[in-house]
């Protein structure tokens, strides 16, 4: 039996659809402030849509090549939605009162520093992983992770490894948790300290970048 492709028209139509309504926001509504957050909204929507159209999931998008969740992936994507929500109202913003030239946005260096960091994660994090997965796992370790891993309410029959690196045989299989414990034979049944510092660390960023964002719109 063929099973049915999980990106279909109704995606592409969304997709457009959703792109359409911010422009639209953009020309059409005046608060800065409500267009930014519509504008938020929308391409968190947008994400959820192209995320479920490859892999059948809403949170598809941050499901790696491990059928795992990506805390790079997760860190690069909102920094994403909440960087290019700002500029798109900006850009409209300066279209619809005459700027000559309304793309001159000016953008904190010290943004374009964290993203580069997320970026550099998302890109170096699949490097490191493929190193580790041409490497043979300890097998008292694998089965030692796999035994906790079932204890803890996973299906160990839907774990498996390659090399030294732990992946879920279908992306259905991805959890939030995988966010916060260690990727490896040896570890994936544990918290990762560095992974929840991470965590913490990108949401403070991000929550601190949006208000500033939002404050800044709202006065202008």
């Amino acid at each position: 039996m063929t099973e049915k492709p999980k990106w279909t028209g109704w995606h592409t139509l969304s997709l457009f659809l959703i792109f359409a309504v911010i422009v639209l926001l953009g020309l059409l509504v005046q608060s800065r402030i409500w267009t930014w957050l519509g504008a938020l909204i929308l391409l968190i929507v947008f994400a959820a849509v192209a995320g479920h159209g490859i892999t059948g999931l809403w949170r598809g998008l941050l499901i790696d090549e491990r059928n795992k969740m990506s805390l790079s992936r997760l860190q690069m994507t909102l920094w994403a939605i909440v960087v290019l929500s700002g500029f798109s109202t900006a850009t409209f913003s300066n279209l619809v009162t005459g700027h000559a030239n309304p793309l001159s946005i000016a953008i904190p260096s010290e943004l374009w520093l964290l993203m580069g960091i997320s970026t550099t994660s998302l890109v170096g994090s699949p490097l490191i992983l493929r190193t580790k997965m041409g490497k043979n796992p300890n097998e008292k370790e694998k089965k030692r992770t796999f035994s906790i891993k079932e204890t803890q309410g996973t299906d160990a029959s839907q774990l498996d490894n390659v090399g030294l690196i732990l992946v879920n045989k279908g992306p259905e299989d991805a959890e939030v948790s995988d966010l916060f414990v260690g990727e490896e034979t040896g570890n994936g049944a544990h918290l990762d300290l560095g992974k929840i510092q991470m965590f913490y660390f990108t949401l403070i960023l991000v929550l601190a970048y949006a208000v500033t964002l939002g404050t800044t719109l709202a006065s202008g």
